[in-house]
């Protein structure tokens, strides 16, 4: 069988691809930086030498091991991990991941391993952001790994204030301040439609005060109502800001993600009570995912490891690991991670999947649960 390598763009329907295909799967995370933290060399081909002796030892097959040893040394270095998922009859899918925080493992088996994956699109939302002045604005807008650059300039080239004194000096403060609204307009014209091809749920927002005042005034009312709108120091001309400006971009981000889960997670002890759309549980919420009722999944990762589960052809077919076995009509059943299960189920009802770290309150019972589409 010849094998041949599919660069994916990571973004979820990637991920439920995935999830959706057949096995068996050799599942590979290996990160591509040249050097460590401290800048010392780092010899990425002893590291793949490791995972491929226990991907074999796994009963990974040979020839997509050998495969798998080709992608990885063929991959030029940078700050990111190469994310590799092969099935023993299908194209091998590659993913090169921005600085996931993901040490080098491999594993074999029937599901792939895409919990990684799905952190990562969790913790970089798609946003936007803007730094703007009086004479327009540079966006970048962030979507699945990749970022979009464009500069806006405003129609108005009428931007100073600073006018003679007389009876004159009325008159051009009047037109200074009506060139920075129709240059503020046309920023807001073209933040509308970076959110709305990008799905953006963020705008983060630096520059000039009045700017940064007549922007969010001009802003169309469902993009305010859509997006959370975030504040940084710093603006467009050179004045030391830039360096740092990605770090705290990053911190916004993080800190909004944190804030979404926090929500959630309000939201879910709410849901959960008597007469709530909220299950919780292994066995409450396997059974929502089997009905297809599921809209949100919530899993704890590091609550469920080590904790299996039954699945079948069709997504909907799954069965907690237990003393009962799957009904014959399934057909062919598998054993897999519980938490590798419940994602298939999920993603292939067209459900949410969020993953929540350990220890938040709120979190649900045996590290699962579930919004469900109704009562």
């Amino acid at each position: 069988m010849a094998l041949l390598a599919e660069r994916t763009e990571l973004q979820v329907e990637a991920v439920r691809s995935l999830v959706e295909a057949p096995g068996p799967w050799t599942s590979v995370y290996l990160g591509l930086a040249d050097r460590d933290p401290q800048g010392l060399p780092v010899d990425r081909s002893a590291r793949w030498h490791g995972l491929a002796t226990a991907l074999l030892d796994d009963g990974a097959a040979p020839d997509v091991v050998a495969f798998l040893g080709g992608a990885v040394r063929a991959e030029p270095p940078g700050p990111a991990v190469l994310a590799a998922f092969a099935a023993d009859d299908g194209p091998v899918r590659l993913f090169r991941v921005p600085r996931l925080p993901e040490p080098d493992s491999s594993c074999s088996g029937p599901l792939p391993r895409v919990l990684p994956l799905l952190g990562w699109l969790q913790d970089h939302p798609p946003h936007v952001l803007v730094v703007t002045d009086r004479t327009g604005a540079d966006l970048e807008t962030f979507t699945h790994g990749v970022y979009r650059r464009r500069t806006v300039v405003g129609p108005d080239d009428e931007i100073e204030r600073n006018a003679p004194g007389g009876w004159a000096q009325g008159r051009y403060q009047h037109r200074a301040e009506d060139s920075w609204q129709h240059n503020a307009g046309q920023v807001a014209e073209a933040v509308a439609a970076e959110v709305r091809e990008s799905g953006a749920r963020l705008v983060v927002i630096a520059g000039d005060v009045r700017a940064v005042q007549l922007l969010e005034e001009q802003a169309p009312p469902w993009v305010r109502k859509e997006t959370a709108w975030r504040h940084i120091t710093g603006g467009r001309s050179a004045d030391g800001s830039q360096g740092t400006r990605p770090d705290r971009v990053e911190d916004v981000v993080q800190e909004f993600v944190d804030e979404e889960v926090a929500a959630l997670l309000g939201r879910f002890e709410e849901e959960r009570a008597p007469g709530g759309i909220g299950v919780e549980g292994v066995p409450q919420t396997l059974d929502a995912l089997a009905r297809g009722q599921v809209a949100a999944l919530l899993l704890v990762p590091g609550a469920l490891e080590g904790r299996t589960a039954w699945f079948g052809p069709d997504p909907s077919h799954v069965l907690a690991d237990g003393d009962q076995l799957p009904p014959p009509d399934w057909g062919p059943a598998l054993r897999a991670p519980l938490a590798d299960v419940a994602v298939r189920a999920a993603l292939g009802s067209r459900g949410q999947v969020w993953l929540v770290p350990d220890g938040l309150p709120g979190s649900p019972a045996e590290g699962i649960g579930a919004f469900c589409r109704f009562r």
